[in-house]
């Protein structure tokens, strides 16, 4: 009697886990229509025709087994360079893009809908990506660096056409920027921090410009760098209390970037007589820098196939222009 009923008992066992197997596979959610318009402009906001917009649909069914899934439609924009994009998604999440010959590739940011009845709200919202044409990529020194200052003892002078510290901490050989740093740490949540920023010559300097860096067209920064409104320097702060958020001013929402003008020459009026400029995506000390080889040509488009720094890591190579 007691193996009968252990015999059924691994038998109602077995028949359950066949049901369970044979079970369809859970959805997020039933799919429902969303629909976005695209509209594609140039820099001067004129309509971009011929470019190829690319949306995807999430249409993920079960992410733990099969990861996401999307149903990416595309279209060719026409002489008022909008398309219209309509298909079902699982989840609201949206991704789009254009990309052109002769233009740089640009994506636009990540949209989540909201599911209302049978579809996805709002409907059909109106988004514009810029293309950015190729005009003159050129050679430059260009790094990812992510560093930490190794110590708080004083100035840190950076060689960009090197990658490295200056002598005796690296092999660098011209300061074209100097990092300082100040920490006064009397908790792990009660903290003052400042980076400084700083240059060699008179006439050096450095100055912002908001660009988000996940998403927008790949040339991030103007195409050429100015002439004028360069500082001496810049300070990054970051400052905790105990129960309190962290604060400063370095850049929490990642839109951050920098202009330079290193190895400066002045003449005997004080103005620019010889430049190098460069530029820098993202926050110290977590960004890729490039520098033009060329005195005062403020061209600011990298060819990533040209590289003048060699023998890079993987984590330290520059694709994006």
């Amino acid at each position: 009697m007691k193996n009968t009923l252990i015999s059924i008992a691994i038998l109602f066992f077995g028949l359950s886990c066949m049901a369970f197997a044979q079970q369809p596979k859970p959805l997020i959610s039933a799919p429902g229509e969303a629909r976005l318009t695209v509209n594609i402009r140039h820099e001067d906001g004129s309509p971009v025709e011929n470019a190829t917009v690319g949306v995807s649909f999430n249409q993920t069914q079960n992410y733990w087994q099969e990861g996401h899934q999307f149903d990416t439609k595309n279209a060719q924009t026409g002489k008022t360079g909008i398309v219209v994009a309509e298909g079902e998604t699982t989840t609201g999440w949206i991704n789009y893009g254009v990309t052109k010959d002769g233009y740089y590739p640009s994506n636009g940011e990540r949209l989540i809908l909201q599911r209302k009845g049978t579809r996805y709200e709002p409907w059909n919202p109106t988004y514009t990506l810029i293309a950015k044409k190729i005009v003159k990529p050129i050679p430059m020194y260009a790094k990812r660096v992510e560093t930490a200052i190794p110590d708080f003892n004083g100035a840190l002078p950076y060689d960009l056409s090197v990658g490295d510290w200056v002598e005796p901490r690296g092999k660098g050989k011209i300061a074209d920027i100097v990092f300082s740093a100040k920490l006064d740490q009397r908790s792990e949540s009660d903290y003052d921090y400042a980076l400084t920023v700083s240059f060699s010559n008179m006439g050096d300097g450095i100055q912002t410009f908001d660009a988000p860096l996940n998403f927008g067209s790949e040339l991030k920064s103007p195409r050429y760098a100015p002439e004028e409104g360069y500082q001496l320097d810049y300070v990054q702060t970051r400052n905790r209390q105990p129960g309190q958020i962290e604060r400063g001013n370095y850049a929490q929402d990642g839109n951050r970037n920098y202009l330079l003008r290193v190895r400066t020459v002045l003449d005997e009026d004080g103005k620019v007589k010889s430049a190098q400029y460069g530029k820098v995506y993202g926050d110290f000390l977590n960004f890729t820098y490039y520098l033009n080889p060329t005195p005062n040509d403020r061209n600011m488009e990298f060819d990533p196939k040209r590289n003048l720094l060699k023998g890079l890591k993987d984590s330290e190579t520059v694709t994006n222009p």
